[in-house]
């Protein structure tokens, strides 16, 4: 039995190089993310300019990001829909927060600015210039509040 163990332990460290070797980030052109993607930045961020594209494959995941000249970022799954925005040292274009979970985030926290949203499957989530992170469902309710 300690041999059988000892066994699959060293056959997964052996096999652990080659899992990394399947993690793949490249940087691409604009011109290679999904066309979601593109509309998104193009109606978003437009007239910004692109420090960075990144294809990131993580098997079996492909995400892009891309990184702007302003230090704003922007994530997207392999369909090309957002999953998450970051604009710590620039202002949230507007539309990309929903306007319910702005207008709660302006409500609690008047004299802060939405710095960085993420969404997923459950919800989404709201990070704050005070520090605050604010998670929403899916229906933009308001569930928990983090400092």
């Amino acid at each position: 039995m300690k041999k059988t163990i000892m066994l699959i332990l060293a056959g997964l460290i052996l096999l652990n190089p080659l899992r990394a070797e399947t993690d793949d980030d490249r940087p691409i052109t604009i011109e290679e993310l999904p066309s979601e993607a593109r509309n998104f930045i193009s109606l978003h961020f437009p007239g910004e300019r692109v420090a960075l594209a990144l294809m990131e494959k993580d098997f079996p995941d492909i995400d892009y990001k891309v990184v702007f000249a302003t230090g704003a970022m922007a994530e997207f799954d392999r369909q090309g829909l957002w999953t998450e925005i970051s604009c710590r040292y620039s202002e949230m274009p507007a539309g990309i927060v929903p306007e319910p979970m702005e207008a709660k985030a302006a409500e609690l926290y008047p004299d802060s600015r939405v710095t960085e949203i993420e969404r997923g499957r459950k919800g989404y989530e709201l990070k704050l210039d005070n520090g605050m992170e604010l998670t929403f469902g899916t229906d933009f309710r308001l569930l928990d509040i983090d400092d």
